[in-house]
């Protein structure tokens, strides 16, 4: 299924629009905006998708999201008492990344908080460290008078750039309708894994296919995706395999052999690495609602 493009319903003289979301679920469908996103989770847990991969998200959590960067949030755990998903609350905050880097352009002082909105384009996960100090701005956002929400946004973006323990969410960071002239070796490799994650792909090969060595593609490979190329087709690997847990009629082993895994045990050691839970513990945690 493609991605489902999104409009974000922001007011023309509005140049940051922030939402209080108290949902029974996110918008459910994969999908991208021209907007930059800032989300902050109040209440619930799930797993975000971001490009193809998956982390689990949980309260005081916040995440940055790049424009037109596929994602989605998905809260499927069940409340055992009433049957029904948890509500989860959120708070979210849209602004066009294209004119704040403008408008920053010129200001040396700014040039941490344009590398960070740069790196988006990955998913951005804020680290422990900072989820207090940040989340306490993005509360008293919504309160703010316009011209307030503008100044607080460069505030807690700063804050968030001088975070040293960021994680990125996605191995790809590939926007919906971006301009990928200037990365075509590595898009030839992002391309191949994606058609054949589930057959024998061994570094040897993937790096005469760009006509480089073992050695400097690997070295090419992490410069500009920020990740190994073991770890990078990993998390691809789990990224199908995390969908194919989503089906009721496939088992655990069924979902191994189909995402590229020749036997169980390395299955379930990446997946671990990889979401944080077992295969089996992913599965429960986004079952779906009953009819």
């Amino acid at each position: 299924m493609q991605p489902l493009y999104f409009k974000v319903p922001r007011l023309k003289e509005e140049t940051v629009r922030v939402e209080c979301w108290d949902l029974d679920s996110f918008f459910e469908p994969v999908h991208f905006h021209e907007e930059f996103q800032i989300t902050l989770i109040l209440q619930g847990d799930g797993a975000l998708f971001v490009s193809e991969s998956m982390v689990p998200f949980k309260k005081g959590e916040i995440y940055l999201l790049g424009k037109n960067l596929p994602h989605v949030f998905r809260n499927k755990e069940l409340d055992f008492l009433t049957g029904r998903s948890k509500k989860v609350q959120a708070i979210s905050v849209f602004f066009n990344q294209d004119v704040l880097k403008n408008i920053l352009t010129d200001i040396p002082e700014a040039y941490a908080i344009q590398k960070l909105v740069d790196s988006s384009i990955y998913g951005i996960k804020v680290s422990q460290q900072k989820q207090d100090v940040v989340g306490q701005q993005l509360k008293a956002l919504p309160d703010k008078k316009p011209f307030g929400k503008v100044l607080g946004l460069l505030e807690i973006l700063e804050l968030i750039s001088k975070d040293n323990n960021l994680d990125f969410v996605s191995s790809l960071g590939l926007p919906i309708h971006s301009v990928q002239e200037n990365l075509p070796k590595i898009n030839v490799v992002f391309d191949y894994v994606r058609n054949n994650y589930n057959e024998k792909i061994t570094l040897k090969e993937v790096a005469a296919m760009v006509n480089m060595s073992p050695t400097a593609f690997c070295r090419y490979f992490k410069y500009k995706s920020q990740k190994t190329f073991s770890r990078f087709l990993i998390e691809v690997r789990i990224a199908n395999a995390c969908r194919l847990l989503c089906q009721d009629d496939l088992n655990t082993s069924e979902c191994c052999y189909s995402s590229g895994y020749n036997n169980l045990s390395n299955f379930h050691k990446h997946f671990k690495s990889v979401t944080g839970m077992t295969p089996l513990e992913f599965r429960n945690s986004l079952t779906k609602n009953p009819d």
